[in-house]
C-alpha cells in the first residue's frame, strides 16, 4: 500500500519519493520485514517502519539521498542494532536487529507504466539490486519494464507474487518487493455505522465507495473528502464494483429487505470479504432464505454475518471498530480467522 502510494506520486510527476522497506529483521522489533515508508523531499512520511530513533535514522538517509546530486548515487542501506548499550534508550528497547533499503524513486517513465497495471487488480514486484537500485518491474512471468536482473531468483519472485512483501534473494544481492493493487472498499448504506466505517476505512489506506440511494445519506459533504459517495440502488452499486482479492465489501443498509437484496447479489459474486450488519437471528435467516432460493450452503455460510469482531460494539463508532478490525485480520490472512469465523457461526445458531 505504502510503495502504490508511492508510485501514484511519481506517475503524477509531482516529484521524487525516497522507498524506505524494511527487507530484513531479527530479534525482536516494532515491525515486520516488508514494513515501508516513503520519504517526501519536504521531510513528510507516508507509513512507518517502526518509529523512533531507527525511523528517524532512516528518514535522514531518505533525505540525503533525495537532496544528492543526480549523479550521487540514490540508493543506501541501513543496518540499526537495537541491542548492547544503545538498546537502553527508550527507543531501542526492543533488542532486535533491522537493515533497510532505501531508495529514491523518480524515473517518471518506469514507474508510471505500474499504475493501470494494479488499478486492474494486478500484482507486480519490484525488483532492486544492492548494488543499482531498480532495476525491473515485473509483471507475471514478463518484465514489464528495466532490464532482468543477471540473477533472477524464481523462489523469491513467487514468494513476492504470492503476497510476501519483500523476499531477499540469493545472496541477499536482490530485493524483490510485492506491489499490490489498491484494496477497495465498498459500503452499502451511508447512515450512522458508514460513516463511522468510511472514516476508520480511509485511515486504514483503503480506496473507500459509499453507496445509498437515499440522497441525504450519500452526500459527500458528510464523508471524509476521499470518499467516492454515490447515490445509487445497492444492486447497481455492487454490479459496477470491481470483484477480486483486493475488493471487500460492507452492507450495513437500513433494513431486512435491503441486506436481503445485497446477500443475492452479492453470493453471486467474488470478493476478498463481505460483511453484513444484523442481528443473529436475522443473519441466519438471511442465509436460509438465500440457501432456499438456491446459493449453496458452504458459500452462503462464508458471508460474515453478523460482521465484524463480537466484542460488545453499541455505538456507531464502537461498530466500526469491530468491523475494521475484521478487515484488518482478513488483509493480513490472521490465524485467529478461523477462530473468529467458527465462533459467528456458533452465535448465528443460539439465536
Amino acid at each position: 500500500m505504502i510503495l502504490d502510494a508511492a508510485l501514484r506520486e511519481i506517475g503524477s510527476g509531482t516529484g521524487p519519493v525516497a522507498l524506505v522497506t524494511l527487507a530484513k529483521v531479527s530479534g525482536s522489533t516494532p515491525r515486520e520485514s516488508g514494513s515501508r515508508m516513503a520519504v517526501r523531499p519536504d521531510g513528510s512520511i507516508v507509513g512507518t517502519v517502526g518509529g523512533g530513533k531507527p525511523e528517524a535514522q532512516a528518514r535522514a538517509a531518505a533525505l540525503a539521498l533525495l537532496s544528492a546530486a543526480r549523479s550521487a548515487s540514490r540508493f543506501a542501506t541501513l543496518h540499526i542494532e537495537m541491542t548492547g548499550a544503545d538498546a537502553k534508550g527508550v527507543d531501542l528497547i526492543c533488542g532486535g536487529i533491522a537493515d533497510m533499503w532505501i531508495e529514491v524513486l523518480e524515473d517518471r517513465r518506469l514507474y508510471s507504466s505500474a499504475l493501470d497495471s494494479i488499478a486492474r487488480g494486478d500484482r507486480l514486484v519490484l525488483v532492486s539490486s544492492a548494488e543499482a537500485g531498480t532495476i525491473a518491474l515485473i509483471e507475471g512471468s514478463a518484465v514489464q519494464v528495466g532490464r532482468v536482473p543477471p540473477r533472477l531468483d524464481g523462489e523469491a519472485l513467487a514468494k513476492a507474487f504470492s503476497g510476501k512483501l519483500c523476499v531477499l534473494g540469493e545472496n541477499d544481492g536482490f530485493l524483490y518487493s510485492s506491489i499490490e493493487p489498491p484494496e477497495k472498499l465498498l459500503i452499502l448504506g451511508g447512515g450512522h455505522v458508514g460513516l463511522a466505517v468510511a472514516e476508520v476505512a480511509i485511515r486504514l489506506s483503503f480506496d473507500v465507495t459509499v453507496a445509498d440511494p437515499r440522497p441525504e445519506y450519500s452526500d459527500p459533504a458528510r464523508f471524509p473528502s476521499r470518499v467516492d459517495c454515490r447515490k445509487a440502488d445497492f444492486v447497481e452499486a455492487i454490479e459496477s464494483f470491481p470483484q477480486g482479492e483486493a475488493s471487500y465489501v460492507v452492507v450495513v443498509s437500513p433494513g431486512h429487505l435491503g441486506d436481503l437484496e445485497c446477500a443475492r447479489t452479492l453470493i453471486k459474486r467474488d470478493y476478498r470479504y463481505v460483511g453484513i450488519i444484523g442481528s443473529r437471528r436475522k443473519c441466519r435467516m438471511l442465509i436460509e432464505t438465500i440457501i432456499g432460493e438456491g446459493a449453496g450452503r458452504e458459500k452462503a455460510e462464508a458471508l460474515r454475518m453478523p460482521i465484524g469482531l463480537d466484542i460488545g460494539a453499541l455505538t456507531p463508532e464502537e461498530i466500526a471498530i469491530a468491523i475494521a478490525a475484521e478487515l484488518i485480520a482478513v488483509r493480513h490472512d490472521s490465524p485467529s480467522l478461523e477462530w473468529i469465523d467458527g465462533d459467528r457461526r456458533r452465535r448465528r445458531l443460539q439465536a
